[in-house]
């Protein structure tokens, strides 16, 4: 049996360091706290891989008070389509 491997990156969201694990076949996106692996929010993201990367590649080009809350609350048009 195939078992996808999850995608992982580690960025700052909100002025604190954190770790996205994406799992693929799930589609569940975990973040955590990236000093203490504290899960700070787990939820759906319905887009490929490249999709979050190229969001969060927009994200730190830009000012935001609530990152976090603005990626998962914003999820771009072509990942709403996919």
């Amino acid at each position: 049996m195939f078992k996808p491997k999850a995608c992982t990156a580690t960025c700052v969201l909100d002025g604190m360091p954190v770790t996205l694990t994406y799992f693929p076949d799930t589609t569940l996106l975990r973040i955590t706290d990236a000093s203490t692996g504290r899960c700070v929010r787990e939820t759906r993201w319905p887009a490929p891989w490249r999709t979050l990367l190229a969001t969060l590649r927009e994200f730190s080009g830009r000012d935001s008070d609530s990152q976090l809350a603005t990626l998962l609350d914003e999820m771009p048009e072509e990942a709403a389509m996919a």
